[in-house]
């Protein structure tokens, strides 16, 4: 017998996380951009971004990275590249929110430092920009509140 239902799971993720945006299992773009989620009606801070690996990585070279690019402006990384050979499924990728590498890990856990992972996102997209055509999936999830009235996140 579950000690919680999903309701109140999901009332305690609102209460520490913030609201809730997942996107679904996909291939890895391929030398290519692919919008994670939209931004919309202003901006959010982004408490947690992560993603886990749906297909095993194909063993070579593939890098990927996250960048939020926004409506008007200059797109920013907010991860930049990491190698992800033969990640295993399972894997997560941790978006700590400040630039460096994303943090890799096997299905085992996965590693950040503590507050790290949370940023500003103004309105437009959140992307996964892949360096190779390599085969591989993967699904996010992204926690956040809204600054702005109005603002929402949704599966791109």
């Amino acid at each position: 017998m579950a000690l919680v239902n999903q309701s109140q799971r999901d009332a305690s993720a609102i209460f520490s996380l913030g609201n809730h945006a997942q996107k679904a299992a996909a291939a890895l773009p391929q030398t290519a951009t692919q919008h994670l989620f939209v931004i919309t009606g202003g901006r959010v801070l982004v408490r947690l971004l992560f993603g886990e690996v749906t297909t095993i990585i194909q063993n070579s070279d593939p890098a990927i990275k996250v960048t939020a690019t926004p409506t008007v402006g200059t797109a920013v990384d907010i991860a930049s590249t990491v190698d992800i050979t033969s990640l295993e499924v399972g894997g997560l990728l941790v978006v700590e929110g400040d630039g460096t590498a994303l943090v890799k890990g096997n299905a085992g856990c996965s590693f950040f430092a503590g507050g790290a992972h949370e940023f500003i996102a103004p309105t437009g997209y959140i992307d996964l920009i892949s360096g190779a055509s390599k085969t591989g999936a993967t699904k996010w999830d992204l926690y956040w509140l809204p600054l702005d009235d109005g603002a929402n996140v949704v599966s791109a």
